[in-house]
């Protein structure tokens, strides 16, 4: 524990501070001190070093458990995977769970209805002893953010994100197989390009403008990047025998691009603000089908629809 941290709101005493940015939030986390925290390799470009001195717009308290079961009610959501969702007045619940690693959950975190505040605990007997944790492991960083998104902050989609040579940012749109990655691997091979993500791009609002940032969530390409870009145009992916770029009408690219966010279904006034920013952004950023062939040609082919 630094001295700088010494006159931070609400400090556990002698308690490991951490703190990455994602999507222009800060991630402020305050560990236990017998917690072994560590920050995980998808993480480590996203860490802020100077951050221990400020706070932050997400401050999570983290510590031990020894008693963790799952709630008796029914949950708001169930995943079907790892996590279930409970809500209500006073803010959020998940838990965590895998056959894994036992029948009882093996972690659980709670949130208020703003998602600024927040305390996780980790089941102890879930990790052997020794072993470093890292308390947002996914998938709760990314809940984390898909829930204060949808507070009216921005939406989390599925693509890939980049900014290009002339510093336009190019957002390509496709679920799993649609060739986000085969894309990626294209762009990469272009020199003064900079890729965000190729696999989860949060897009948000500011001063007029949207906005895409990169994200620790990558897919096969590997690629995540800390960094931003001011979205200039969208594609939607389609793998093609030929290199063509068809605009589509703004209804339709936001009924595309919903159909790839990540948005938690199960609270109305999540998906009515999401609905709405997917409107407006499609109203403001030009949007097209890219056909293409996993060939430097379909590269040539987004530059020149940009002319």
């Amino acid at each position: 524990m630094t001295d700088a941290t010494a006159n931070l709101p609400n400090k556990p005493n002698q308690a490991t501070r951490l703190v990455v940015a994602i999507g222009g939030f800060s991630f402020g986390l305050w560990c236990a001190p017998d917690l072994p925290a560590a920050i995980d390799r998808e993480h480590w470009p996203f860490v802020l070093p100077d951050g221990v001195q400020q706070g932050c717009d997400f401050e999570l308290d983290i510590a031990w458990t020894d008693d963790l079961a799952r709630p008796t009610s029914h949950p708001s959501f169930a995943s079907g995977g790892l996590w279930s969702a409970y809500t209500s007045g006073t803010g959020t619940k998940f838990y965590f769970a895998s056959p894994a690693v036992g029948q009882e959950p093996y972690k659980a975190a709670w949130f208020d209805p703003f998602f600024e505040r927040g305390h996780v605990v980790v089941n102890r007997a879930a990790f052997p002893k020794g072993c470093t944790v890292f308390p947002l492991e996914y998938p709760l960083d990314e809940l984390v953010m898909m829930h204060r998104l949808a507070l009216g902050e921005g939406v989390e989609v599925h693509a890939l994100g980049l900014a290009d040579q002339d510093g336009s940012g190019y957002l390509f749109l496709g679920h799993s197989g649609a060739g986000k990655s085969t894309t990626a691997r294209l762009w990469m091979a272009q020199s003064g390009v900079h890729l965000l993500s190729d696999d989860r791009i949060i897009l948000r609002k500011q001063d007029e403008k949207f906005w895409m940032y990169g994200t620790p969530w990558h897919g096969d390409a590997g690629v995540a990047s800390p960094g931003r870009t001011q979205l200039s145009a969208i594609f939607l992916l389609e793998q093609a025998g030929t290199n063509d770029v068809t605009p589509i009408a703004p209804s339709k690219a936001a009924a595309e691009l919903f159909a790839r966010a990540f948005v938690p279904h199960y609270l109305p006034s999540g998906i009515q603000f999401s609905l709405s920013f997917l409107d407006q952004l499609t109203r403001s950023v030009p949007c097209s089908i890219l056909r293409f062939t996993p060939t430097a040609g379909a590269v040539e082919a987004v530059r020149y629809a940009r002319v």
